[in-house]
């Protein structure tokens, strides 16, 4: 089997990690409703490719007040939201866990709770994450993780050092940019949770579900 590099956010889970903290940190708002409805508008035209994931993460997170309490709490409320299909072949992951990987432009604060229930390993993550103040408050992200420095092109090909075929899962347009790079033999455009036409439409190949990608990776 080839070494198989999954999204996290709309592919492991249902929902997008920033999005929620974003929306929990704004308990009691009266015009939350909205404001929430702004941000995952943001993140949605990153996700399709219409504005780049730089100017997207950078224009979230410009607005995100929240501090390593409610990330914690949001943390441990992502787990509770793994996508069905995903949860149903929870032991598929298990018995692969070599043979697994996890890159996100998330953070791996609101990653590792979910992995964790999953059975894999931390040491299978790529992800941004959070900088702090002294008081815990959220200041931006970590400038010095592989994702912050080069993206997901970048930490994918710390995997391909080690393998010699390399498959993307995901539902994005940073994704389907591993692909594009080099960096993934094949792009798999994962659509249980979000279809993004521009992105199925350069991908090699559509899950719906994990069921279909377990039978396409048992393909002759």
């Amino acid at each position: 089997m080839s070494f198989l590099v999954f999204d996290f956010d709309s592919t492991l889970v249902s929902v997008e990690g920033l999005d929620e903290l974003f929306a929990r940190s704004l308990d009691g708002a009266p015009d939350r409703e909205a404001r929430v409805a702004a941000f995952r508008e943001i993140t949605d035209l990153g996700m399709a490719g219409a504005i780049s994931a730089e100017e997207s993460l950078e224009r979230r997170l410009g607005v995100l007040a929240a501090d390593r309490g409610l990330v914690r709490t949001v943390g441990e409320e992502i787990r509770e939201h793994i996508s069905p299909s995903v949860a149903r072949n929870l032991a598929f992951f298990r018995e692969n866990l070599s043979r697994v990987g996890v890159v996100s432009g998330g953070f791996e604060e609101l990653i590792l709770p979910t992995l964790e229930r999953m059975g894999l390993s931390r040491s299978g993550l790529h992800a941004h994450r959070f900088r702090y103040d002294e008081s815990g408050r959220v200041l931006g992200l970590d400038p010095d993780t592989v994702i912050a420095k080069g993206g997901k092109p970048a930490a994918v090909e710390r995997f391909r050092e080690k393998e010699t075929s390399v498959w993307m899962i995901g539902d994005g347009a940073t994704d389907l940019e591993v692909r594009e790079r080099g960096l993934a033999d094949r792009f798999i455009a994962y659509t249980e949770n979000r279809h993004r036409d521009p992105v199925v439409a350069k991908a090699d190949f559509v899950a719906k579900s994990m069921d279909e990608l377990i039978a396409l990776l048992e393909k002759p």
